[in-house]
């Protein structure tokens, strides 16, 4: 049983490759995605290695890490962690705009899920998702929204109709887990689910990689690959639940959470996925 849920805010400050495996396709290296909606995902296991990766490298006690955690592989079998992680789903996608440089889009199937998500920790969102449904070819934008040409918003190819409305309450909700510099009601663009699905789907960075041959300059033979990335200023949220530790250090869930809290406060950002050595992957963490 579970004594707490905690919300973990994940906002990409560089690309992110939380990379599913190698794929016969036109993309070698696609992310992760859900299988249902194919919307962007770190599944929980992954990112749970992250945190108790993140907790190690920082040199913090193998008994507090035991406890949340759980033991080393060869000894799994001894007890349990103290937190299940959920995967982390995508709230805010960013996409190219012909007026204010870029939105921050999301969508009411996305919004329902994050109010459903967020009243399973135990908080309020404060704004009903089944009000924030656009019409068919619009955009739901604040009032001061940086993104209105004329009527209109036009993201990548897409221009839909904008229909202005007060954002606050959903800026609101989702600013705990953004950097404190963003202002996201001003970018903030509520669109059709699946003009939201094809954004995700087709919206994502893929990278051409190389592999030089050290002998000859050239490129080694099948040394050439395409990668996928989640864009910079994606927003992504993960629910962690905390319960009583089985083992370690700690005796309590309280404990358990203070020690999160504390961590993700003090490190502030984390490395999700592959190709760190590049420059990918770090994220901006922030609990709630």
């Amino acid at each position: 049983m579970y004594a707490e849920r905690l919300v973990l805010g994940i906002y990409a400050v560089s690309p992110v490759h939380a990379g599913s495996g190698s794929e016969v396709s036109v993309i070698d290296l696609p992310i992760q995605r859900e299988r249902h909606t194919g919307f962007p995902v770190v599944w929980g296991q992954s990112l749970k290695g992250v945190l108790r990766h993140a907790f190690e490298k920082a040199g913090k006690d193998k008994g507090i890490v035991r406890s949340i955690f759980g033991p080393d592989t060869d000894k799994a079998h001894e007890h349990a962690g103290a937190i299940a992680v959920g995967d982390a789903r995508v709230l805010l996608f960013p996409v190219r705009s012909a007026k204010g440089v870029f939105a921050y889009v999301t969508s009411p199937f996305v919004l329902e899920r994050f109010k459903r998500d967020m009243e399973l920790a135990g908080k309020s969102v404060g704004f009903n998702p089944k009000e924030l449904v656009p019409g068919e070819g619009r955009a739901i934008v604040d009032v001061s929204s940086v993104l209105k040409l004329k009527d209109s918003v036009v993201f990548e190819e897409v221009a839909l109709k904008a229909e202005p409305r007060d954002l606050s309450k959903v800026a609101g909700a989702i600013e705990p887990l953004l950097p404190g510099d963003v202002d996201v009601k001003k970018r903030l663009a509520i669109v059709p689910d699946d003009v939201f699905s094809a954004f995700v789907r087709f919206s994502t960075e893929v990278v051409a990689r190389v592999a030089i041959d050290a002998g000859t300059g050239t490129v080694k033979r099948g040394g050439l690959w395409y990668e996928e990335f989640l864009p910079s200023e994606t927003l992504l949220y993960s629910v962690i639940a905390v319960g009583k530790p089985k083992g370690g250090k700690l005796s309590s869930a309280e404990e358990v959470s203070t020690e999160l809290r504390n961590f993700i406060e003090s490190v502030g950002y984390l490395q999700v996925g592959g190709d760190e050595t590049v420059g990918k992957g770090f994220v901006l963490a922030k609990l709630v």
